[in-house]
């Protein structure tokens, strides 16, 4: 359970900036509680004054802020074909510095050069880094820090977090790619406002994170929110397709025609060619039956799309939601992720920093 300590510290990473008094609301604690804690936490360099806030009619509150510069973290992401992607952070989750690096598609190679990208942006850092995060685009064991399942890179069970470390000479979380998109929309993103959200990411395939309560959703292996293998009818509507299949990137294009990437697609589909308004009504059609699905299951407050989605905006995402079939009828937002294509960089970064923040209040 966390301790008092971490929970404000975790308010405030999410929140940006608090009175002592919102803190004593938010936690349900005294006041005199949440200045004795918070007392200790500036003394220890962690929290700090930053000015004054609005007031409401006394005196105006005092404001805390997480000190930025007490250390970094750094988050990779492993999920495009040939480029890893890389982020520096400081201790408040902003992030600082970012970097792309090309890659093979070979263990070695992808070994190779995300040390290299970590060690480019651990010579960026103005503070220690604590550690390094690796958004991996498969399943992670979280007993063994250790890839269980990984189809478009071999990186299964090849002790990647290990050998990562050694290069490095940094601690190296792994987690899924999805999840860690997804945990920097609640602290930062599209889903900033609710404690009840699902991520979906369309990209080479299909990523998922369900938060219900606030809390990421793991399931008995750490697998929840896999749908990978779920099926949907066919475009011809003659036969199942696995998801995961249906939205990937590929199929939509060869069922496009004559676009030559996701980008190309969308920027089609808003010029209202033909081709790519089948391609991007059949995705819509797909996305449609796995929301209603989730929603009917989970009952969750928003939808927040990533991934490719982003190419296709908002129009896409308040079309989706307008047509959306969820009996009984219930209030469903549909957003568009916030993070841009460095969206699980930055949540692979954050997850170091909360993993800090345990231990800085242990």
């Amino acid at each position: 359970m966390a301790s008092s300590s971490e929970k404000l510290l975790l308010l405030l990473l999410r929140q940006g900036s608090c009175s002592r008094a919102d803190l004593a609301k938010s936690m349900y604690l005294s006041r005199p509680a949440v200045s004795s804690l918070v007392d200790g936490l500036i003394r220890q360099g962690i929290l700090r004054e930053s000015g004054c806030g609005v007031s409401s009619g006394g005196k105006p509150p005092i404001l805390l802020t997480l000190e930025p510069d007490r250390f970094a973290s750094i988050g990779i992401d492993i999920g495009h074909e040939s480029l890893l992607r890389g982020v520096l952070c400081n201790a408040a989750g902003t992030p600082v510095v970012t970097r792309e690096i090309t890659h093979d598609n070979r263990f070695e190679t992808i070994l190779e050069q995300a040390a290299r990208l970590v060690g480019e942006l651990k010579d960026a850092a103005a503070a220690p880094v604590c550690g390094v995060g690796a958004a991996i685009a498969g399943q992670i064991d979280h007993a063994s820090n250790e890839i269980v399942y990984c189809a478009n890179f071999p990186l299964k069970r090849r002790n990647f977090a290990g050998l990562l470390s050694e290069r490095t000479s940094l601690p190296v979380l792994l987690e899924n790619r999805a999840r860690t998109a997804a945990l920097w929309e609640y602290y930062f993103g599209a889903a900033g406002r609710t404690e009840d959200f699902i991520f979906i990411s369309a990209e080479r395939g299909i990523g998922t994170a369900i938060y219900l309560g606030g809390r990421l959703l793991q399931g008995r292996s750490g697998a929840a929110g896999e749908i990978r293998t779920l099926c949907v009818p066919s475009p011809d509507r003659r036969s199942l397709l696995p998801i995961e299949q249906a939205m990937s990137e590929k199929f939509l294009l060869e069922y496009a025609g004559g676009n030559p990437d996701a980008a190309s697609l969308a920027e089609a589909w808003k010029r209202r060619e033909p081709g790519a308004v089948t391609a991007i009504g059949y995705l819509s059609d797909a996305a449609a039956y796995v929301i209603t699905f989730l929603t009917m299951l989970l009952d969750p407050a928003q939808i927040v799309l990533g991934g490719r989605f982003r190419d296709l905006g908002t129009e896409f995402a308040a079309g989706l939601e307008a047509r959306l079939a969820v009996e009984p009828v219930r209030p469903l937002a549909i957003t568009i992720s916030e993070s841009g294509r460095i969206g699980a960089a930055l949540g692979a970064a954050l997850k170091v920093i909360i993993e800090n923040i345990n231990k800085e209040t242990a």
